[in-house]
């Protein structure tokens, strides 16, 4: 099996698996807030997060405002599952 597709299959399952955690916590709290990419990418590695909005401003206010920014406030479960349907449609083989 081509290995981009075994890591969109893997990208896909984390989605699944953050989806149903955003479910089970706002079933609890009654309201729906999706955990953030950015949120999660400031739990994990914080650093990394303000080095590139550094890098990306340093560039473009306007890109890290407009694009980057509004990207990361989706739920993370939306961007792996964007990140790991493209993966599957562009990891096929010209074979499958």
């Amino acid at each position: 099996m081509n290995p981009i597709r075994v890591a969109a299959l893997a990208i896909l399952a984390a989605a699944a698996l953050l989806l149903v955690l955003d479910v089970m916590q706002n079933l609890l709290s009654n309201s729906w807030n999706g955990m953030a990419t950015g949120y999660i990418w400031s739990m994990v590695w914080p650093a990394s997060l303000q080095g590139v909005q550094h890098a990306i401003e340093g560039i473009s206010v306007t890109l890290w405002q407009r694009v980057l920014l509004p990207i990361l406030m989706l739920p993370a479960w939306v961007l792996l599952f964007a990140i790991g349907i493209l993966m599957l449609v562009f990891g096929k083989r010209g074979d499958d």
